[in-house]
């Protein structure tokens, strides 16, 4: 397993994470627990995906980034690529280690906020690795491996001009329909 060495790579590359869903009580009767969700879709092996080309570069400077900057990276079983732009800078991988993986390391300290949640339908979890909050990345569930939006705001930059959670998890619901689909 190789969630340590991947988040110490997810720190390195500016990562960490956000947006949950959460169950509760019902107010009808006491002790009544809301059913539990429907379990998220089985997913395709998304091994071959190429996260530094699911987006377009159009895409990506629409985002704020600048496809310029971008710089791929092959270290430890994470292969991504990472881009700069104006308020923020933008990591996207795919990591060896599973979902459930990282799911089985949510009590880390590395991590932050570990929460499961949902992308589209299809597993994920978020979490941080900065307690200022200026980190964040959402994993989508990708089969034998795990894919990560990561955004980082930078230190000096003062109150957040965008908030690096709810950007993590909107960019990842715009790749999450490119991503392989499981055989119905």
């Amino acid at each position: 397993m190789r969630c340590g060495a991947v988040a110490v790579a997810i720190v390195g590359m500016l990562a960490a994470g956000c947006g949950a869903q959460t169950g509760g009580q019902t107010g009808g009767q006491m002790g009544a627990q809301t059913p539990a969700p429907p379990a998220p879709p089985a997913v395709a092996n998304a091994n071959g995906v190429d996260m530094c080309t699911i987006l377009s570069d159009p895409e990506l400077t629409a985002l704020g980034v600048q496809p310029g900057t971008r710089t791929s990276f092959n270290k430890g079983g994470v292969v991504g690529c990472r881009w700069k732009g104006q308020s923020f800078t933008l990591s996207m991988e795919r990591d060896n280690s599973t979902l459930a993986g990282y799911q089985a390391h949510r009590q880390d300290p590395k991590f932050i906020n570990f929460m499961d949640n949902t992308v589209n339908g299809r597993a994920g979890a978020h979490f941080g690795v900065d307690p200022k909050g200026s980190q964040c990345a959402q994993l989508i569930d990708g089969g034998s491996v795990s894919l990560s939006v990561s955004v980082a705001v930078p230190a000096n930059a003062g109150p957040p001009p965008v908030d690096p959670c709810a950007e993590a998890l909107r960019i990842a619901q715009t790749i999450e329909p490119r991503l392989p689909k499981a055989a119905k």
